[in-house]
């Protein structure tokens, strides 16, 4: 899931996110290490970075549903968004057939 919303950042919020990663690359790896990172914690941080500047002191989950993270921009552009909403419009059965118009 953070990839694809590094990917969507990528579209929304390109200047933010260059600056999350320009901090985030400030720790060296044995400070990771200490901070016992586990795979995509790097992403994770870089997220709750941008998330930090867009929604002070609210939830990744906030600025996920109040900024533009995921939008029509986002979803025209990120080819992995455009999957997973198809994904889950065939899942959930919300895709009109075309057999049945």
């Amino acid at each position: 899931m953070e990839t694809l919303l590094l990917k969507c950042g990528e579209i929304a919020y390109r200047d933010y996110l260059q600056r999350a990663n320009n901090y985030i690359d400030r720790f060296s790896e044995e400070e990771r290490k200490k901070l016992k990172w586990k795979p995509f914690d790097r992403e994770k941080a870089i997220i709750a970075t941008v998330v930090s500047v867009l929604k002070p002191g609210k939830t990744n989950q906030a600025s996920i549903s109040d900024n533009q993270w995921i939008s029509s921009e986002t979803a025209e552009s990120v080819e992995d968004l455009q999957k997973l909403v198809s994904f889950l419009e065939d899942l959930l059965g919300l895709k009109k057939d075309d057999a049945s118009s």
